[in-house]
């Protein structure tokens, strides 16, 4: 899927700059004969890859930015992205969603992310040599993970699971606690997510300390790595 970076100007435009129009490699070729037999003017150019040669005051090419096809997933959902890219230099990927599928397209921050439109864009960062793409794998995830703790302490005053996983967002809590108890999660912060038991059998449910088996059920936490991809955390 070879993507490469571009720059489009006149013949005019790389006359004026005065670029060299001779396209003979003279280690292998005689230039006297090929110049008599055939003119090496402009004219006879199909195409330039100047990269690195100042026209009009810039050099080099721009950086490659490639956009892939727009995903309808037919409703809103809410899913997490995985991608992978191969390049020829430094590259990132951004996922981006949009209300209607053409229009308004914004970046999201990495993380559950809730649409029905997406689609995926690299940028490969332009450099000695002319920024290439070469790969591009992406998938959408929607399963939740889970952690259980067994025996947990749960505190009148709130107790902080010990996670061990990284989460973008906490969904919800299951667990197995003493008949009449209710375990509830009071704090949904996904790096410290926070569970308080209550009494079901006193008057007003008064929070009071129990043990019982907790599970906790979010969205991982996704980031991108050194090399510019997107993985789980």
């Amino acid at each position: 899927m070879a993507q490469y970076s571009t720059r489009t100007y006149t013949w005019q435009d790389l006359a004026d700059e005065s670029v060299v129009e001779n396209y003979l490699d003279t280690d292998y070729v005689d230039t006297d004969y090929f110049s008599n037999t055939y003119p090496l003017g402009w004219e006879e150019w199909l195409e330039w890859t100047g990269n690195g040669t100042t026209i009009d005051g810039s050099t080099g090419f721009d950086d490659l930015v490639y956009t892939d096809t727009v995903v309808d997933f037919g409703v809103s959902r809410t899913f997490y992205p995985i991608a992978f890219a191969r390049s020829n230099g430094t590259h990132s990927i951004a996922i981006q969603t949009s209300a209607d599928g053409s229009t308004g397209w914004t970046t999201q921050s990495l993380g559950a992310i809730t649409a029905r439109y997406v689609r995926v864009q690299v940028t490969v960062v332009n450099a000695t040599e002319t920024a290439r793409l070469d790969q591009l794998e992406y998938r959408f995830e929607s399963d939740p993970i889970s952690e259980t703790f067994y025996g947990l302490s749960v505190s009148d005053s709130g107790t902080a699971l010990p996670i061990a996983r990284n989460y973008s967002s906490i969904l919800g809590i299951r667990y197995d606690a003493p008949q009449n108890f209710q375990v509830v999660l009071t704090d949904t912060t996904a790096s410290a997510p926070e569970v308080t038991s209550y009494d079901l059998d006193t008057w007003g449910k008064i929070a009071t300390s129990t043990t019982a088996n907790v599970t906790v059920i979010g969205y991982p936490s996704i980031a991108a790595d050194a090399q510019g991809n997107i993985s789980l955390d």
